[in-house]
């Protein structure tokens, strides 16, 4: 029975219960990479300056529009894709989608307060942030999962038992305060991770790329504030006293400071003169460290630049190719941690090798119509579904007749062909016509 079953006591009574193995846990140290922080340096520093002097955390790292883009985009794609649970056929030839089984209405409404894309959008984000995931399992009576429960990595720690198993140090309204749940109560998606118990946060791995695009963006809104060009000194043929030289200042900065007044012309007098030492932002190549942050940052994420509405390299040849390798290398690997973890955690052992979780892909061509028929009328021209199956995945009802398969009138079973010396079989002339 699940650690968490007497938060839910209304699931009838099973036999197939899997007891839980409880032991003794040594709390694993804080990790920076992980973007956790001990308590004491949180509350003094919130969080560890790059070289550029800025702050850089999972959670700072969001002003970068880079990084909030490559985030918002991997949640909002995976958030799409809907979790269909699959029963192995006798003799394991194909699968059949399950619509009642307790795990498919597990899928479709995790908990009382949040759907499947809310839910899923949630763990992306906690995963590309902070290279962890945690979704607690509360399951009922008979050790059958009720509801899942993502929770913040900041209310998690990870224990390791001497015997290695993982323990969870869980603090939420909803599950209780200080409790410890066993690692088969806790779904723990993982990124690239160095010790195979914590995920490694890609913003604390490479934290200076991320300090340089919020530099270069702090930079670029500092610089149009300041009026963009006018950055230098005014010198004097006399003197002036303290509080001349500050009026003098500070009449300046409000006649040609800000975006306003940057085209605005100076007006010198009484023997003053203006000499500039600011570097323009040609100077600086301000536009093209711009540039290339984002897309040191898109590496950090598999994420094409494109898809963050960078477009200086896009063409139309190269769009679907990058698209196809933003699904291999951005979408699947994470999607296969969680078919997997599902397979694992929430099926019991008896249900995992006829049992599985897949992914839908196909649901990334929902707006993309033309896409869709193309690839239908393949299929059922091809044999690989007849046009009901095609009619039914587009949301259309099916029609008298089309259950039938069809196949190219131009191909055969290899097992048709005529043997070598059947009169009927066609052959090559012996010699060449003269």
């Amino acid at each position: 029975m699940g650690l968490l079953s007497f938060l839910d006591n209304r699931g009838a009574p099973s036999v197939r219960v899997e007891p839980k193995v409880s032991m003794p846990a040594v709390v694993k140290a804080d990790s920076f990479a992980s973007g956790s922080y001990p308590s004491w340096l949180s509350a003094g520093l919130g969080a560890l300056p790059s070289a550029t002097g800025l702050p850089v955390t999972p959670f700072t790292a969001l002003q970068s529009a880079a990084v909030f883009g490559c985030v918002r985009c991997i949640a909002e794609d995976w958030s799409k894709l809907p979790i269909k649970v699959q029963r192995m056929r006798p003799g394991g030839r194909g699968f059949d989608v399950l619509h009642d089984h307790y795990l498919a209405r597990l899928l479709r409404r995790p908990n009382r307060w949040q759907v499947p894309v809310q839910f899923w959008s949630f763990v992306s984000t906690c995963l590309s942030l902070r290279g962890n995931a945690y979704i607690v399992i509360i399951r009922g009576n008979g050790g059958e999962p009720k509801a899942l429960v993502p929770i913040s990595p900041d209310r998690v720690s990870v224990l390791l038992s001497p015997k290695g198993w993982l323990f969870y140090h869980v603090s939420h309204p909803l599950i209780g305060e200080g409790l410890t749940l066993h690692q088969d109560d806790m779904l723990h998606l993982r990124g690239f991770s160095l010790d195979g118990y914590l995920g490694l946060s890609p913003i604390m791995a490479c934290p200076e790329a991320v300090g340089l695009a919020m530099a270069t963006q702090r930079h670029g809104a500092t610089l149009f504030r300041q009026g963009a060009q006018i950055q230098g000194v005014l010198k004097a043929a006399a003197k002036l006293s303290p509080e001349g030289a500050a009026r003098l200042a500070n009449s300046w900065r409000e006649t040609y400071g800000g975006v306003d007044n940057t085209a605005k012309t100076a007006v010198l007098e009484e023997g003053l003169t203006y000499e500039k030492i600011g570097m323009t932002s040609q100077e600086s190549q301000f536009l093209e460290v711009r540039e290339h942050q984002d897309i040191d940052i898109c590496g950090l994420y598999r994420v094409p630049p494109h898809k963050i509405m960078r477009l200086g390299d896009a063409h139309y040849s190269n769009i679907e190719n990058q698209n196809q390798e933003y699904i291999d290398n951005a979408l699947l690997p994470p999607i296969r941690q969680v078919e997997e973890l599902i397979s694992d955690k929430l099926l019991f052992s008896e249900e995992r090798d006829v049992i599985r979780a897949r992914c839908d892909f196909n649901e990334l061509l929902r707006g993309d119509r033309k896409s869709r028929v193309d690839a239908g009328v393949a299929a059922v021209n091809g044999g690989l579904q007849n046009a009901n199956e095609w009619r039914i995945d587009e949301g259309l009802n099916p029609y008298p007749g089309g259950d039938e398969y069809r196949v190219p009138l131009n191909t055969g079973a290899a097992s048709s062909a005529p043997a070598p010396d059947d009169p009927a079989r066609v052959t090559a002339p012996a010699t060449s016509p003269a």
